[in-house]
């Protein structure tokens, strides 16, 4: 038993002595995440943790992320060893030593501002060893969120323009879903873009973008969806945006990602205008949605009721993923996003229920409308509604004499151009609204009638 003891002892300061060599290499974070399934072995003093379960408590996809946890106690007196660690790829991300158990996360969380690592013998003689790593110091929050713009060739340029901007605030994680050839090549032809296709290239939906006008329209708001449920599925949020939407200023995806919801919506003004009477409608080109099984069973009954048809049958596996494994190997989907999105809260098909009937949004409180919260009891998804001010949809001017609150809004949805000045082009006239939206409401103030002024 003696001779055992030593062994292991010596295998594990040769052990921390990698330790110290990687984890000067690596990014240390915070992971919040509950460990479960613990397996004694023998009748050794250490167990080793195997957390590789679906979902965690939250209900949020793990399948690429395994996680492994060695913990020793060595009993000799008052001192006890941790050591956990958390794989991914096969890469080390992070390994602790001390004298408590430490909690531990991937890397899509919080970086620590300092990591030591330390270790303790059987004779009490602590800190024998530490190292420090100082190079993630004030590094910058990662966010699991990944946000997405859908575009086609015709409004390629808009989506460029969009990726820009958001880089320009400081956002990361942002890429455009081209839906057909061109505007993929256009795209991957400009530097410092994120582009992927909206489905796999060799799938029977692609291109996803032809048809008429109409018909192409339907089939990429539909198709999005598709591209949505992929993602979910991988393990990363989604904030899907419109491509011509303006964001105005950065806010931490975290405000969503540490929230209890599963879904955000955005107001829409007045469209659908059949819907209207139930005292909202909500935006199918602005929302946030968890990477969770609830917010996958919200986004499968939109494509249930879109007629999807599902992944191709020969898709390399069961999620529908080809080639790089990161998008989708399906057929189109084809419907208005907008009006399926909102007839599941006008005709109330998933049961939805309100955390609170003063705030619900009703006819009576006029446009802009505050938040609002609810859950559906048949997905068991948490949705929430942003404020107006928030995710503002209205005219480029402002409505009802102002424009949304400068130090809340976050982003804008112009409906229209001033008429005097339209382009007949799009891609113009599109540019001309965002101008619009800084001269006339950005920072303004409402003068009446008459328009605003900075």
């Amino acid at each position: 038993m003696a001779k055992s003891s030593t062994i292991l002892v010596a295998t594990l300061a040769m052990a921390v002595g990698f330790m110290v060599f990687v984890i000067s290499q690596i990014d240390l974070s915070i992971y919040s995440q509950s460990m479960h399934n613990s397996n004694a072995i023998g009748d050794a003093p250490w167990e080793i943790l195997n957390n590789n379960t679906n979902t965690d408590k939250n209900g949020e996809y793990r399948s690429n992320n395994k996680m492994n946890i060695i913990q020793m106690d060595n009993k000799t007196g008052s001192s006890q060893m941790t050591i956990i660690s958390y794989r991914s790829n096969n890469k080390m991300n992070i390994i602790q030593t001390g004298q408590q158990n430490r909690i531990v996360t991937n890397d899509n969380n919080i970086h620590l501002d300092e990591a030591i690592l330390k270790t303790s013998n059987n004779n009490n003689d602590h800190d024998q060893s530490q190292a420090t790593t100082k190079s993630i110091k004030n590094s910058k929050i990662k966010s699991k969120t990944k946000i997405v713009a859908i575009t086609d060739s015709q409004y390629s340029q808009i989506a460029l323009s969009w990726h820009r901007k958001l880089t320009s605030l400081g956002y990361t994680t942002h890429t455009i879903a081209a839906a057909d050839d061109d505007s993929l090549t256009y795209l991957r032809s400009q530097t410092n873009i994120s582009v992927e296709p909206l489905l796999h290239p060799q799938s029977s939906g692609w291109p996803v973008a032809r048809g008429k006008p109409q018909e192409l329209r339907r089939r990429i708001f539909a198709t999005r969806w598709v591209y949505i449920l992929g993602q979910l599925k991988l393990g990363n949020h989604i904030l899907l945006t419109d491509a011509d939407n303006i964001f105005v200023r950065y806010m931490p995806l975290e405000v969503m990602e540490d929230s209890e919801y599963d879904v955000f919506h955005a107001h829409c003004g007045d469209f659908p205008i059949r819907f209207l009477s139930m005292g909202f409608v909500v935006c199918g080109g602005m929302a946030w949605l968890r990477s969770s099984e609830r917010a996958v069973r919200y986004v499968e009954s939109i494509l249930e009721q879109c007629g999807w048809g599902g992944m191709d049958e020969d898709a390399e596996d069961g999620d529908g993923r080809a080639g790089d494994g990161m998008v989708m190997k399906a057929k189109a989907a084809r419907c208005d996003d907008q009006q399926v999105v909102n007839s599941k809260f006008f005709f109330n098909s998933l049961n939805y229920t309100w955390d609170d009937e003063v705030t619900r949004p009703k006819l009576e409180q006029g446009f802009w409308k505050g938040e609002s919260s609810g859950r559906s009891l048949v997905t068991g998804h948490r949705f929430k509604l942003w404020s107006v001010d928030m995710c503002y949809r209205g005219p480029v001017n402002g409505s009802f004499g102002r424009c949304p609150d400068a130090n809340v809004n976050w982003v804008a949805m112009p409906t229209n151009t001033i008429t005097s000045e339209k382009q007949s082009d799009k891609v113009r006239d599109r540019k001309l609204r965002v101008e619009q939206w800084f001269r006339f409401c950005r920072n303004g103030t409402s003068i009446g009638d008459g328009g605003f002024q900075l």
